[in-house]
């Protein structure tokens, strides 16, 4: 049974480190971005560097890149829907909350920041590909703060039940590879800017360790209350 290990109620200074970091990082690019600081000088000439490659790389390879918006994206969804309808049919109300909050309100995060700050994508001629997010803005990605509230959270439940040391390992690392992969293929493609991927790598984070970590100790304190 999937259940949540209550790490970050056991150790709230974990969840609150990972705000405050998070926020940080994500503080400094957002005043970057309004003030057009120096941060951003690296962003359109690595973008216009990706695209060139994009255009010239094999079709089985941006074929490649374009699943992972779908990785990043929908897979997501439909792991945060069957999760949801089994921690509900369970009765896990503070597993199916955290679900709550690492699948669905860190999109409506997302959508609050992207439209706060309102950064256009890279706009970049000829397309490689018409990317369903194309029209909305890009500061921070939504699949760089869905990969690490989501797949971080599962990862989170899955890892205390594996009790050899080389498989927590192995799906640590795995993890991590599957989050470079969904965030450098949005780079890739042309979708994002280096630092909406960052940003949104640092609000995930964020919300991972706050969200989380609130969410735990109050079903701890009800549940010893």
């Amino acid at each position: 049974m999937i259940c949540t290990p209550w790490m970050f109620a056991k150790h709230p200074r974990v969840g609150l480190t990972m705000f405050v970091l998070g926020s940080l990082v994500f503080g400094i690019l957002a005043y970057s971005l309004v003030h057009n600081g120096v941060l951003l000088r690296w962003d359109l000439p690595l973008a216009r560097r990706l695209h060139s490659a994009s255009l010239h790389s094999p079709r089985w390879f941006q074929l490649v890149m374009i699943a992972g918006y779908y990785v990043g994206d929908q897979v997501i969804a439909v792991i945060g829907v069957l999760l949801a309808i089994y921690f509900l049919l369970k009765r896990s109300w503070c597993e199916l909350t955290m679900m709550i909050c690492g699948f669905g309100i860190s999109a409506l995060l997302f959508l609050a920041l992207s439209h706060s700050f309102h950064r256009a994508r890279p706009h970049l001629e000829p397309e490689v590909w018409p990317g369903p997010s194309t029209h909305m803005p890009g500061f921070p990605s939504g699949h760089a703060i869905a990969v690490v509230s989501s797949y971080g959270l599962l990862t989170y439940f899955i890892l205390p039940k594996i009790r050899s040391r080389s498989k927590k390992v192995l799906l640590i690392v795995g993890v991590v590879l599957l989050g470079l992969y969904v965030n450098f293929s949005r780079l890739f493609l042309g979708d994002h800017f280096l630092t909406d991927i960052i940003a949104g790598t640092a609000v995930g984070v964020a919300w991972l360790g706050l969200a989380q970590t609130a969410v735990e100790l109050l079903f701890r304190k009800r549940s010893s209350g």
